[in-house]
């Protein structure tokens, strides 16, 4: 057996850090990461709505869509977080097989490698999606949870968003579904979860 030492990642203010548009060619390694990241879902999410999860996830992994902007966060090691800002308009694959075309900018798919977990590259994907649906002059920014993603909806909870939709508030597949709205404040207002003196 050959023994591997542990990867050390840089805190994620370090300049190693570096959050960038993702390019056509790293759609090999947002995929991997992010197949990694809902991995652990796999045994939770029910039967019926892990095939339709994993169809929409290969649908928007595989898509070149000018209204969907892939984020990633990335060091020495490559890619080890991504996330999927959809600007409104974009039409997606939603869980129940049909398509949506969304009517404000959301926030999808966000991963982070578990190696890189907890420093703080789950907050900053998710600022940057703040700061565009912001640049686009939206008012508001949608992040959709499942109950099994714990961490998730700690993190958005934390960072200020509102829940809006209970699970079970849709039928089929849809019924797994929680939404958060994020009120975006003007340029000149503090962010909800800026630090406080």
């Amino acid at each position: 057996m050959h023994f591997q030492p542990a990867m050390t990642l840089p805190s994620p203010t370090s300049p190693r850090f570096h959050y960038r548009l993702a390019a056509v060619h790293d759609w090999g390694d947002i995929a991997a990461v992010t197949q990694q990241a809902y991995g652990q879902y796999e045994l939770e999410i029910m039967e019926d709505c892990r095939a339709s999860f994993q169809r929409g996830m290969q649908a928007v992994l595989a898509t070149s869509n000018p209204d969907m902007e892939w984020w990633v966060a990335e060091t020495d090691h490559g890619i080890m977080g991504a996330v999927l800002f959809c600007h409104p308009g974009a039409t997606l694959p939603a869980l129940d097989g049909s398509t949506i075309t969304l009517t404000q900018p959301e926030a999808r798919l966000l991963s982070v490698s578990p190696q890189a977990r907890g420093l703080g590259l789950g907050r900053t994907l998710m600022q940057i999606c703040i700061q565009r649906a912001r640049d686009i002059g939206s008012p508001t920014l949608l992040v959709r949870t499942m109950p099994e993603m714990a961490s998730a909806n700690r993190l958005v909870q934390q960072m200020g968003f509102t829940k809006r939709t209970e699970a079970g508030a849709r039928s089929g597949a849809m019924a797994r579904l929680i939404d958060y709205t994020y009120a975006i404040p003007p340029e000149n207002a503090p962010a909800a979860d800026a630090p406080r003196s």
